[in-house]
């Protein structure tokens, strides 16, 4: 993903700074004129080697530097000198004819045209900005108008200082208007779906940026803004190589400098931003937190670098040293992302495929324009062009489609996610109102036992209470007491009953079998029963409703008071166990039983029996005379039951 990336860049960073070329021989071409213009002396050159010559200095100077010495000084080592060239010019009109010069693409022009004691500078170079007065024809080729009078001569002087290594120089052309606009008509006929093709390109870049910009500003998503970021200075980049293609003259070409310092710039930041853009459409810090930290790292280290590569091309111009910084480092980077890329690939998931997509076609798109390069220029293979930038505009293209397509994806995944968060909120909201219906029930419940039997039990110690105080006989007044303090302690018992079974705290089942154990317990010590209580490890998980706690403790009490009361036993067994979602409690005594036909009809074990069923689980109670006594209480219930 991103070492592709990055070698696409640099690719292009390598492939636009052509090097200079075999050795040439400048001659001055005139185009145009018919037999106006001619020169009046062969051109020859002169090498400043210190560079502090003026034009009044080099008038004096010896024009004798040979055109192999001249074009191998200004091939090797074009920093460190100035070049001049020298011919001459006569009119040989009755009007004063413009002279569209064109010296190639170099960095700074200063031509000299010097008549008697007349002379006139014009200056030019891709490092100068073009005329404002100056026809777009003339900004796109890079000419500067010379003006020669009537029947004027004199001897021209070119001075050539090259700032870079990416220079072409092959002569001297001279346009008159007609020919200069023919010449533009002959190659705007030649690249006019090239212009066309980059035309489309920047509108389609901006389109795209445009609409990043507006989706940031309504979502307010990061990836949006960086996209939006990364989309502005790959923009940027190519329109520091093509502006004059455009015609225009807002940036680049009203400051030409801006192409070198901010050459390197414009290629790294992007991956900054495209770092930034990764992490927060991966959502890496909560996905992926290691591999987040350390992509971070990464980030530091491009702006860290980027501050160092600035600094250095403002001090030293060295461009060169700074494409072997250049070159070095991101390998360095690159080998890391390598790591990365293998990392994601491996987790095999559709945005990251997106991604993965998206690199390996401006990867591709970067190595066939590097492919074709190479033969273009080192084997002389005719492709009928030269632009080979143009397959990593359109790697570029299908980059953006890729991503445009992973954010859209991206967003039908969040919208299928708001989708079943909204179902679960509604499934919760059943829930609630299943459980509020419950609560109500539990509510109605436990205010229909405090009607029933509290209430009841209320009544009847008040009628005893009367009872008592007017009956005279002593014996049946003590009677009427105890009856009154048996029912007082059986009120208290039901009290705290209900009162255990609404608090919260007890909501796990380990609590209640606590309370049985503890009130079986006693019972069984009381009627010197020899008991054995087994409960299943880490039962204590399971956590009861409300409602099921205080049914299973009350069949329990039940089936307990009855072993004790009734049955005449000597051990009793209960036992405890959890298994695939179903609890069940066994209470089971050695005593002298009972029939069940004669006794199911009470209201101890009827009451079991409904209690049971509203848990919506199996009673079983296995008794015969003098066989004992089982009761097994099956119920299905959740280990995290609300």
């Amino acid at each position: 993903m991103r070492i592709i990336r990055a070698i696409a860049f640099l690719f292009i960073c390598l492939r636009v700074s052509a090097q200079p070329g075999d050795a040439i021989s400048p001659v001055v071409n005139i185009h145009g004129f018919a037999g106006k213009l001619v020169t009046t002396s062969k051109i020859s050159f002169l090498v400043d080697s210190l560079n502090g010559l003026d034009i009044s200095q080099v008038r004096q100077k010896n024009f004798s530097t040979p055109i192999s010495a001249f074009t191998d000084l200004l091939n090797n080592d074009p920093l460190h000198h100035a070049f001049w060239a020298k011919f001459g010019l006569q009119n040989n009109s009755d009007s004063t004819l413009l002279l569209h010069i064109y010296c190639g693409d170099l960095d700074n022009i200063d031509i000299y045209f010097i008549s008697g004691n007349h002379l006139q500078l014009i200056q030019g170079g891709s490092l100068k900005r073009a005329p404002v007065n100056g026809s777009f024809i003339e900004k796109n080729y890079g000419t500067t108008t010379l003006s020669v009078g009537p029947s004027q001569s004199g001897n021209v002087f070119i001075k050539i200082i090259q700032r870079t290594q990416e220079y072409d120089f092959a002569g001297i052309d001279i346009y008159d208007k007609e020919n200069l606009y023919a010449s533009y008509a002959s190659d705007h006929e030649n690249n006019r779906h090239f212009v066309l093709f980059q035309v489309i390109f920047q509108g389609f870049l901006l389109c795209q940026l445009f609409y990043m910009l507006f989706q940031w500003v309504i979502i307010r998503r990061a990836e949006y803004f960086y996209y939006s970021i990364y989309l502005l200075l790959i923009s940027l980049y190519f329109l520091s190589k093509y502006e004059s293609v455009y015609g225009l003259d807002f940036l680049f070409a009203r400051y030409p400098l801006l192409k070198i310092y901010l050459n390197k710039t414009l290629i790294i930041f992007p991956y900054y931003f495209y770092f930034r853009f990764v992490r927060s459409f991966l959502e890496m810090r909560v996905n992926y937190p290691v591999l987040n930290k350390w992509i971070i790292r990464i980030e530091y280290f491009l702006l860290i670098y980027l501050a160092f590569d600035l600094a250095f091309i403002l001090t030293t111009f060295n461009i060169q040293l700074q494409r072997v910084f250049y070159t070095y480092i991101l390998l360095g980077v690159f080998v890391i992302a390598a790591s990365f890329i293998f990392y994601l690939f491996q987790k095999k998931q559709i945005l990251i495929y997106y991604i993965l997509s998206g690199s390996l076609f401006v990867g591709l798109g970067n190595i066939t324009g590097l492919v074709l390069t190479y033969l273009d220029e080192n084997k002389h293979v005719d492709f009928g062009f030269h632009n080979m930038l143009i397959f990593s505009q359109v790697g570029i293209l299908l980059e953006i489609f890729c991503f445009t397509a992973g954010l859209s994806y991206k967003s039908k995944a969040a919208e299928q996610e708001k989708i079943k968060s909204q179902e679960k909120l509604i499934e919760q909201l059943k829930a609630n109102e299943l459980l509020q219906s419950k609560m109500q029930n539990i509510r109605n419940k436990i205010a229909q036992d405090l009607h029933d039997d509290i209430g009841s039990t209320l009544s009847s110690i008040s009628i005893l209470s009367n009872l008592a105080l007017k009956e005279k006989d002593t014996t049946q007044t003590f009677e009427a007491i105890n009856e009154i303090k048996d029912s007082s302690i059986n009120l208290m018992e039901k009290m705290d009953d209900i009162v255990w079974s609404i608090n919260p705290r007890n909501d796990s089942l380990d609590n209640l079998l606590l309370r049985v154990k503890r009130f079986a317990t006693t019972l069984f010590e009381a009627k010197n029963i020899d008991y054995n209580i087994t409960i299943q490890e880490n039962i204590s998980e399971v956590k009861l409703p409300m409602d099921y706690r205080q049914h299973i403790y009350l069949i329990l009490k039940e089936a307990i008071n009855n072993l004790v009361k009734y049955a005449n036993a000597t051990k009793a067994y209960i036992e405890v166990n959890f298994k695939e979602g179903v609890l069940e409690i066994l209470v089971n005594d050695n005593g002298k039983g009972f029939i069940m036909q004669e006794y199911f009809t009470g209201n101890g074990l009827l009451g079991m029996k409904n209690r049971a069923e509203l848990m919506h689980a199996s009673l079983h109670i296995d008794a015969a005379l003098n066989k004992g006594t089982t009761i097994r209480l099956r119920i299905k219930i959740n280990k995290t039951s609300d």
